[in-house]
């Protein structure tokens, strides 16, 4: 009796155990046959995906006015398409176009439905035409090419396209070396913060520096160019009156610089006519202080002539070459040092 209990209860486990497997399977083939529904979707060419997606983007057209039929289109689409070309393979996702008709199907408002539709058929559509210009540049033959690049090549333009000489490849090589230099040693100033902002301000304090030198030399070789404005011609005629009362003329009319010059030369004239200094007007306001300086050594009121003119040079270089703006006083300071000299100031 016990064995056959025992019997039975083993012959019980394994019709349990069947049956188990038997609703497994089934469950399996009933969860795999959605997604084989689902599945991806291949295709041997980018032309049959073309084709594909011409097809969906019409059937998404024809079934607009219908959500029941738009969602068995959705339905109908896999989950990847996978087109296999000459270059690689790719993988598209459909889920673009799925979130698109699964938007128009909760749509209510039948605008909102017939836009949501448009959309999604436009974006089929589209992509098949670039699938096609894909496909057509894959298929166009490119046996013309070469003779078409040999032909652009040989026009005239294009007469000095050569390969890189020795010296072209010298200078690659230099450039590459410098660039390096300057690459290592941007790193090692990034590793010192402080040094690099002192390396920052010295560029910038020698190009400021730079740019004072320059306009200082711009000024000064500008300087030296003007002459005094007294041509040998006039000057030679014209006594020390008559650049006296050219002095006065422009100090009347508030041209101050032109006064004093005037009065300079009134000076110059001056002791020119009682030849302390021979005429020549090549000379530079500093060379007639030395002339008068050598001339005046022995005379009793030497020393009185060298301040005098001193004076008046001082003045003339103030407002002529250094450009300063002349004044009514400068003018006054002017006459005083011509009279000094001994003119006769009425």
């Amino acid at each position: 009796m016990p064995v056959s209990l025992n019997h039975l209860f083993r012959l019980l486990l394994v019709v349990f155990f069947v049956l188990a497997a038997i609703s497994v399977s089934e469950a399996s083939q009933q969860t795999a046959s959605p997604l084989a529904a689902t599945g991806d979707a291949g295709f041997p060419d980018a032309a049959s995906f073309a084709a594909e997606l011409q097809r969906v983007g019409q059937a998404i057209e024809k079934e607009k006015a219908s959500p029941a039929n738009l969602a068995a289109v959705r339905e109908k689409l896999p989950l990847q398409w996978k087109i296999s070309t000459p270059d690689a393979s790719y993988s598209l996702s459909t889920e673009p176009l799925n979130s698109l008709l699964r938007d128009a199907e909760k749509e209510k408002d039948p605008k909102k439905i017939a836009a949501k539709v448009t959309e999604a058929s436009f974006w089929a559509l589209d992509l098949a035409n670039q699938v096609k210009a894909y496909a057509g540049a894959q298929t166009r033959p490119a046996t013309n090419a070469r003779p078409a690049l040999d032909q652009i090549l040989s026009r005239r333009e294009f007469g000095s396209v050569h390969a890189p000489s020795q010296w072209d490849l010298f200078r690659q090589r230099v450039n590459r070396w410098i660039a390096e230099m300057f690459s290592r040693l941007f790193r090692q100033i990034e590793r010192y913060p402080i040094g690099a902002k002192i390396l920052l301000w010295s560029i910038v304090i020698a190009i400021v520096v730079w740019l004072a030198v320059v306009l200082f030399r711009y000024w000064t070789r500008r300087t030296t160019l003007e002459q005094l404005q007294a041509p040998d011609s006039v000057a030679f005629v014209r006594t020390w009156q008559e650049w006296v009362h050219e002095a006065r003329e422009a100090a009347a009319r508030g041209d101050f610089r032109e006064a004093v010059h005037s009065t300079y030369w009134a000076g110059i004239a001056y002791l020119e006519d009682n030849e302390l200094v021979r005429k020549d007007r090549s000379r530079t306001p500093r060379e007639y202080m030395r002339l008068v300086s050598n001339a005046t050594q022995l005379s009793t009121n030497g020393r009185k002539t060298r301040e005098s003119l001193a004076a008046l040079t001082q003045v003339l270089e103030q407002v002529w070459y250094g450009r300063r703006p002349a004044s009514n006083q400068d003018f006054a300071n002017a006459m005083q040092s011509v009279e000094a000299l001994g003119c006769q100031l009425q």
